[in-house]
Order: C-alpha cells, then sequence, then structure tokens
C-alpha cells in the first residue's frame, strides 16, 4: 500500500515487514510439522532396528549351530570310513586320505 507514486511510507514499510514475517513464520510451523513427523519416523526405526553387537551375537550362534551340526555329520563320515575300510571297501591309503580332508581332519 504505497501513498505516492515511489515514496512509501514508514507505515508501509512496517507493514511490508510484517507480511513478511507472517509468511517466514508460516513456512517455518510447516517446516517444523515436517521435522515433528520426520522425528517420529526416526524413532519407530530406532527402536526397530537391530544393533551391530545383537547381529554379532546372532552370527556367533549362527555360527556355533553350524560346526555343531558338521561335527555330527563328520562323525557320521568317520564312522562310515572306519566301516568301509573294516569290510575292505577302502584301502587303508584311502582312509588316511578322505580322514585328512576339511573341515575335520585326523
Amino acid at each position: 500500500m504505497v501513498h505516492k507514486k515511489d515514496n512509501p511510507t514508514i507505515q508501509d514499510v512496517l507493514e511490508a515487514i510484517s507480511d513478511f514475517a507472517h509468511y517466514v513464520q508460516g513456512k517455518f510451523e510447516g517446516i517444523d510439522g515436517k521435522f515433528e513427523g520426520i522425528e517420529q519416523r526416526l524413532t519407530k526405526i530406532e527402536e526397530t532396528m537391530v544393533t551391530k553387537d545383537y547381529l554379532d551375537e546372532k552370527l556367533a550362534d549362527f555360527r556355533g549351530d553350524m560346526v555343531v551340526l558338521v561335527r555330527k555329520e563328520d562323525t557320521k563320515l568317520t564312522s562310515l570310513i572306519s566301516l568301509l575300510a573294516h569290510k575292505n571297501v577302502l584301502s587303508k591309503t584311502e582312509e588316511r586320505q578322505i580322514s585328512n580332508m576339511e573341515p575335520f581332519a585326523h
């Protein structure tokens, strides 16, 4: 609202500043609302996110379980090798070669 063509009054300047301040305030309120939504989402993610320590522990447990299973299978294989060697299906050299294979060499 300009009274004269190119000479705004102090009141005109104050009104323009006030209008701009209200505009900026509205933008900040919108941004604040978005941040609240983001904070809520991040909180939910943090509550359900798996930590490195948790993963390390679970992987160690899994590795332990796998070692136990492989050891059981190794025991079966060792028994089978012994049985086949006892029945002369495998020679002593073949028995040693198979027994010296990984993962659990004897």
